[in-house]
């Protein structure tokens, strides 16, 4: 409620400012419109290859038309800042609805294509389309366009994509598993039944499938309300992340990049690295970026990719999915780096740091996706279903010599076992959590949604005397 409040104070005023900008340059003002615009494509001929007879092209947010029809706008609200761009085909499809469609009434899904149903058949003459940020009240102006332009760029870019989704065919398992309707006679979606083993306590039925990743069990381990908001209800108050946090990204884009070249190649027959290597996208201070740089330098020791013979697959940043029928949880994990090695796959997570590994926990329990790797491996859900494999920790830190290379074997029967305990530890509390009640501690001090946390916010006001908190202890790391 308090979110909604805000966000809603800074989107009144947003529209305040543009539409005062957009008199002062001689626009007309804009009012809501209450039906969704629609550009409906009837196929004359004979139905699709899966049977439809007319597409229906639609779009998202907040719309507007001047009281002639001749401006139309779209607000588009973004979680987060408002996003400078949006790709091309994207822009050219909103644009499209936006200059051809006409105003329809909701009719129901099984419901035929309807003769009419239309009204105020007035098309405009200029179409303009901004980017909302909830979390600030940025706004961005995505394009200004006129009828002429938008059909040219939808033909250019726009027509292609479509042509390409409606006609497309094949199965790619990742995060839409979440979302399908067919999941069950899928074959590509790898079935993981008991990931972890039985169930401690029983799971009660969720009425919605539900996604499952390291990442959400380290968030649900520190806090389940900030789980909750982050993960489900995406919201962000922009709270800077640490100085650890911020140079381990870069590290990791600099690293990515450099792994998806083709054909791989390993850093060490890499120039050096240099200050204008760290993208732009990740700034650094004068400090951070020379520890960056460092870090980069231990890593062409550790690269996996020194060596590798031009047959083996090397796949960066890959989403690794699977699916627990009776459970209905679909379980994601993207490794660092992925690849074979004379028929072995191996999976390289790399994570930098300020200290050395704690090594009063165990390995597995302060990096679960470690024991997440594990169990897929385990479960055949990894490359190409073998359950031969090997997972690596590249842990980098600054100081000459101090970076690690951890292994772990999954094929060993204890270090299953304790992957397994692990996973059940962190995924049977999130899977029954029904409240998502606040846990204070360490967290809460770079905890996104901490502005509309009460607990949160009197806890790194005043925190409790004593060691803080926290679920998952030791070195600042990246996740």
């Amino acid at each position: 409620m308090a979110w909604t409040i805000q966000v809603f104070e800074r989107y009144v005023a947003a529209r305040a400012r543009e539409q005062h900008a957009a008199l002062a340059a001689g626009l007309p003002p804009t009012f809501p419109v209450q039906l969704d615009w629609t550009v409906r494509t009837p196929l004359r001929e004979r139905p699709d290859d899966r049977g439809a007879r007319q597409y229906e092209h639609k779009t998202w947010g907040r719309q507007y038309a001047s009281a002639d029809g001749a401006v139309r706008d779209l607000w588009i609200p973004s979680f987060g800042r408002a996003k400078p761009d949006r790709p091309a085909a994207e822009k050219a499809a909103i644009a499209h609805v936006l200059a051809e469609g006409l105003p329809a009434r909701r009719r129901a899904r099984r419901a035929p294509p309807p003769a009419t149903g239309l009204v105020n058949p007035n098309l405009p003459e200029r179409v303009r389309v901004f980017d909302f940020g909830c979390a600030d009240g940025s706004v961005t102006p995505l394009l200004d366009w006129g009828p002429d332009t938008v059909r040219e760029l939808f033909r250019r870019d726009a027509a292609p994509a479509f042509i390409a989704a409606a006609t497309g065919t094949g199965v790619r398992p990742g995060a839409d598993c979440v979302d399908c309707k067919v999941i069950g006679p899928c074959v590509e979606l790898p079935r993981t039944p008991h990931l972890w083993g039985p169930l401690r306590l029983p799971v009660p039925p969720h009425p919605a499938r539900r996604s499952i990743s390291a990442w959400d069990l380290r968030l649900h381990g520190d806090c389940p309300a900030q789980y909750h908001l982050v993960r489900h209800l995406r919201l962000n108050d922009l709270t800077p992340e640490n100085a650890g946090a911020r140079r381990g990204r870069a590290v990791d884009a600099v690293l990515n990049a450099r792994h998806a070249e083709r054909p791989p190649r390993g850093c060490r027959e890499l120039p050096p690295a240099e200050e204008g290597l760290l993208p732009p996208a990740h700034p650094l201070e004068v400090p951070l970026v020379r520890s960056a740089l460092r870090m980069l330098e231990e890593h062409r020791a550790l690269c996996p990719l020194d060596g590798l013979a031009p047959q083996e697959k090397v796949l960066t940043q890959h989403r690794v999915t699977a699916y627990i029928p009776e459970l209905d949880v679909v379980v994601l994990a993207v490794p660092d780096l992925l690849h074979t090695r004379r028929g072995r796959w191996i999976w390289r997570e790399t994570k930098t740091s300020a200290a050395p590994l704690w090594e009063g926990r165990p390995l597995l329990r302060s990096y679960p996706q470690l024991a997440l790797a594990v169990l897929l491996f385990d479960k055949g859900a990894v490359g190409d279903g073998s359950r031969r494999g090997r997972v690596e920790l590249e842990h980098l830190r600054e100081g000459e010599g101090e970076s690690s290379l951890e292994a772990i074997d999954p094929g060993r029967p204890a270090t299953v076992a304790e992957a397994r305990e692990v996973i059940a530890d962190l995924a049977e509390p999130l899977l029954r959590d029904i409240s998502y009640e606040p846990r204070t501690g360490r967290h809460c001090h770079t905890c996104q949604v901490r502005t509309w946390c009460e607990p949160g916010t009197a806890y790194t006001a005043d925190p409790p005397p004593g060691p803080a908190r926290d679920v998952l202890p030791g070195p600042e790391v990246t996740v």
